[in-house]
């Protein structure tokens, strides 16, 4: 693979003979392993090798990328996205790229990933440990993906870097009845961490217990979320992170540095651990990853930066470019002591939440928003489930949702699926005082 490291910096220094003030090129080599299945069966197994090469070029603060999928028109490639910088607007906001060399460390991929056996055998393990949940009438399905990716990154300001990533990822929706229905995944980097028998006990599970449902009452409750829908709130709230969003206004954080946005007992890392789908070793600058709270102990403590953002911030990068976007990679709410059971006894009237989709929000500066709960949705009385309810709808607002956070539990749990953007490290929340409506 030196030969593909080689043909990247090939490109960098075409970019630059041509006149570029920086470029920056990610060559991507993988090797994806997809199974989707319906109606408790397999319907189509495909593998595939996917190339990828990704240029960005800069003159003059004009900013413009790239994607080529032929390295034979390569070169030319980069002559023609020059050409478009000359023709196009200078973005004053731009601030440049890192510079200097890094080091990093050993990727810890998982090479099996690369060439997955039976990878329908995972699929029928976890239909058959869903069929244990629901004894009668079950109706799964879903999808897994597996990949293996070599990442060659080169910038004509310093940093140079190879990496190799992994991931495996699980998503199982059954059904017990036409309105009945749970969602379960497992996702990991690795596969002896990987467990599909989990993810379809407990859609199964929740399949089962979703039965007969009746609509749902509007009010304000507290809810115990489900990690499953912890985790694809969370992802918003950490997506709103991002300087660049804060900059348009895109974000319920903008003027909020140093501010109380949550109960103390509230921290949110971001972290592209060895154990995340979103596993790496640098961002798309080459700045090497590491760990940082987002919020700590209840107060929003930094912004995600890319280098370009961190000058308009007067700041440092902390490693999350995109080259245009920072984003967060892997997000973890540190945990609470509480087990879920314990968490269930506090609520004497409540629901508990387990899966959501369609989320919206009508102000992103104000974090006014609505989602859709999705799949068992269950009325808690006395730390007990005693019904299951349908048709309503989550109509609040982000960060009093946060600042209501009452208590978190121990146990976490992995999720990442097509909801879910963003790889989350999830706790059950309960949390006081949510608005719940019906749709219109």
């Amino acid at each position: 693979m030196t030969d593909l490291m080689d043909r990247t910096e090939n490109l960098v220094k075409k970019a630059k003979a041509l006149g570029a003030d920086e470029a920056i090129a990610k060559t991507s080599f993988s090797r994806r392993t997809q199974v989707r299945f319906s109606n408790n069966e397999v319907d189509i197994t495909k593998v595939w090798n996917d190339y990828l090469t990704e240029v960005t070029l800069t003159w003059q603060k004009r900013v413009v990328a790239t994607e080529i999928r032929n390295f034979a028109e390569a070169e030319k490639r980069v002559e023609d996205l020059f050409g478009l910088a000359k023709v196009s607007q200078p973005n004053p906001f731009y601030g440049g790229v890192a510079s200097g060399s890094f080091s990093y460390p050993e990727s810890g991929a998982d090479k099996r990933l690369a060439y997955l056996e039976e990878p329908t055998a995972y699929v029928e393990a976890a239909m058959e440990a869903a069929g244990e949940e629901v004894p009668r009438d079950l109706n799964a399905g879903g999808a897994l993906f597996a990949n293996y990716e070599d990442v060659y990154l080169v910038s004509s300001e310093g940093p140079m870097g190879r990496d190799a990533r992994s991931a495996i990822e699980l998503s199982i929706r059954a059904f017990s009845e036409k309105e009945a229905s749970g969602h379960g995944v497992s996702c990991s980097s690795t596969l002896d961490e990987f467990d599909p028998v989990m993810a379809g006990r407990k859609a199964g599970e929740i399949a089962w217990l979703a039965r007969s449902p009746v609509a749902g009452e509007e009010g304000s409750y507290e809810v115990v979320f489900d990690p499953l829908i912890a985790g694809s709130l969370l992802g918003r709230i950490a997506q709103m992170a991002s300087a660049f969003f804060v900059m348009i206004r895109f974000s319920v954080f903008v003027d909020k540095l140093g501010q109380m946005v949550a109960p103390e007992y509230v921290t949110l890392l971001d972290n592209a651990a060895p154990y995340s789908v979103e596993n790496r070793l640098f961002d798309d600058e080459g700045v090497p990853i590491s760990e940082k709270a987002i919020i700590n102990c209840g107060v929003l403590k930094t912004y995600l930066h890319n280098t370009s953002t961190a000058k308009q911030f007067n700041t440092e990068t902390t490693g999350n470019a995109g080259l245009v976007v920072p984003q967060p990679w892997n997000i973890e709410m540190e945990p609470g002591s509480m087990g879920r059971e314990e968490m269930f006894a506090e609520v004497n009237k409540g629901l508990y939440l387990t899966n959501t989709w369609y989320t919206r929000f009508q102000n992103f500066v104000t974090g006014d928003f609505s989602t859709i709960p999705r799949d068992g949705a269950f009325v808690l009385e006395d730390g007990e489930i005693v019904g299951s309810i349908k048709d309503i709808r989550i109509s609040d607002n982000v960060l009093r949702m946060l600042k209501g956070i009452k208590s978190l539990t121990e146990e976490r749990q992995r999720i990442h699926w097509w909801e879910s953007q963003f790889p989350t490290l999830s706790p059950y929340m309960l949390v006081e005082d949510v608005r719940i409506t019906r749709p219109r």
